[in-house]
């Protein structure tokens, strides 16, 4: 009977170790670490994107609470990768899904530096893609569109702080004809800033491409219908290869940096589009897909990281980065409908602009 008790003993610690092996090996499972939480509060914030109206910020609650993802280790240092961060419009008072305030803006900047975060500028990120060397946990800053509130508000911020960045113009808006619901920076804008600032760049955005022409197509990449014609295949890469290299002979005169770097509207893309690009002298492009950027990373499908909604908060962005980098396409602190807030998740800008 003892020998009996022994063995139930013995058997019931050997369970007893499998099973805890067994849970442990769960919790450091990528695929499995913290799923039962990040599921449900995903479908949630997907849920509560599609509930809100176009561009109108998501509630906090809909958000998975940064303190859940304490024990991801956050002295991991990225290296030989550069992450780009995405904005688009910078305003105190404004309220928007791609709006943020300039308090947070300077607060995410001060925030990831003395996370040892280095700012880096797109010079700095072409030789990088070339092989170059960048530092460790390096950071690029873009801005799209070209509002004026870049320049008179993003900009200094970043000037302030010596940190370089990029803004992607629409050269459409510089006419006298444009309809555009928020200003945009001017000629003589864009030339005091590239001239005075060697690390401040603008580059291209498109000239009058950027209005959606559904909800998965833009003017760029799909032939535009009208009177119920569809205009021919040859026609519709003759247009699109005119506008983007008006876009690019138009920012030429105001910079004296070579323009040659493009952010996609809307974050879409074709290969045909990617080919019409490179003809006119793109080498580099930017997405709104998620991920951090490698010399292996496809030169005209750029990753970024959306710093520019109100809902990320300094340590949200940062914790984003870091994850990023550990599990690449399995961002638990930025949920997709975060992620491509604003016009990135389909708002059509073409009843407002001549974009």
């Amino acid at each position: 009977m003892k020998l009996f008790k022994i063995s139930v003993f013995v058997v019931t610690g050997l369970v007893t170790t499998i099973a805890m092996a067994l849970i442990l090996m769960a919790l450091y499972s990528d695929h499995d670490l913290f799923s039962s939480f990040t599921t449900a509060q995903a479908n949630r914030s997907i849920q509560g994107a599609s509930n809100n109206a176009v561009n109108q910020p998501l509630s906090a609650d809909q958000l998975p609470p940064v303190e859940q993802f304490a024990s991801i280790a956050k002295k991991d240092r990225y290296q030989h990768k550069v992450a780009v961060l995405m904005y688009h419009d910078i305003d105190p008072v404004k309220q928007g899904g791609d709006i943020i305030t300039p308090a947070l803006f300077a607060s995410q900047l001060d925030y990831l530096r003395s996370k040892d975060m280095n700012f880096i500028s797109l010079e700095q990120f072409r030789l990088f893609m070339e092989g170059g060397k960048v530092p460790d946990n390096a950071v690029l800053v873009t801005f799209d569109d070209g509002y004026e509130n870049f320049y008179t508000t993003a900009y200094p911020i970043m000037k302030q702080r010596h940190i370089p960045g990029v803004s992607f113009v629409i050269t459409g808006d510089f006419s006298k004809g444009a309809l555009v619901a928020t200003p945009h920076m001017t000629k003589a804008e864009i030339q005091n800033m590239t001239r005075s600032d060697p690390n401040m760049e603008v580059q291209a955005h498109t000239d009058k491409l950027h209005y959606k022409t559904s909800d998965t197509t833009d003017a760029l990449t799909a032939p535009l219908v009208k009177d119920g014609v569809t205009e021919t295949h040859e026609h519709y890469l003759a247009r699109i290869e005119n506008d983007l290299r008006r876009c690019v002979e138009a920012l030429r005169p105001l910079t004296p940096h070579v323009v040659n770097t493009f952010a996609y509207p809307y974050g879409l893309h074709t290969p045909e589009v990617e080919k019409v690009a490179q003809d006119v002298g793109i080498r580099y492009a930017f997405t709104t897909e998620l991920g951090l950027a490698t010399r292996d990373t496809d030169v005209m499908k750029i990753p970024r990281i959306n710093g520019g909604s109100p809902l990320i908060d300094p340590e949200r962005l940062y914790n984003s980065i870091m994850w990023e980098n550990q599990l690449p396409g399995r961002n638990l602190f930025i949920p997709d409908s975060i992620q491509h807030s604003g016009r990135e998740a389909g708002e059509s800008e073409k009843s407002v602009s001549s974009k």
